[in-house]
């Protein structure tokens, strides 16, 4: 079963003072009412703001979805390393956030758009590095788009190239 779709049940009972006896779904003398009750923890609350902060990458659109991007092509290529007889022991892909966020001591998105030229040089050259990158910049194939032609696909609702 998936993690995410179980439901944790934690028993708690409800009662008062030192001296109240507990007995399940059943009304103490005294007035006191004692229930076992349920918390179910099956959704959970994003842990996203409704907004980034003015001057990080995250409020951009255009620069939070080519760092999105990017990072989306480096896990293709990494997945595309398995087939040349690179072996991971565990692939993660919040690796590269982890990475992102020691590099530039800022979770992605909300890295200062100051920064945003540094971080597309840091992903471009970790897809460049992979097997395939590496391959394809022999062979004069690009590895991704640049920041001009990726807006040009947005403003323009052009699919992106794989």
């Amino acid at each position: 079963m998936k993690r995410g779709s179980s439901v944790r049940r934690e028993r708690t009972s409800i009662g008062s003072g030192g001296n109240t006896t507990v007995i399940k779904n059943s009304k103490i003398a005294g007035g006191v009412y004692s229930e076992t009750t349920y918390n179910l923890h099956g959704s959970r609350r994003s842990s996203r703001p409704t907004e980034y902060p003015v001057g990080s990458i995250g409020r951009d659109l255009v620069k939070r979805n080519y760092v999105k991007y990017l990072v989306e092509r480096y896990h293709r290529f990494r997945q595309a390393d398995l087939s040349f007889g690179r072996s991971f022991d565990r692939f993660s892909y919040a690796v590269i956030f982890k990475n992102i966020e020691r590099e530039f001591h800022a979770p992605t998105y909300f890295i200062a758009e100051t920064k945003f030229r540094d971080l597309v040089t840091y992903l471009q050259h970790r897809v460049d590095q992979t097997i395939l990158g590496k391959r394809n910049r022999a062979r004069k194939i690009a590895n991704y788009l640049d920041l001009n032609e990726f807006a040009a696909q947005q403003a323009g609702g052009g699919s992106q190239r794989s």
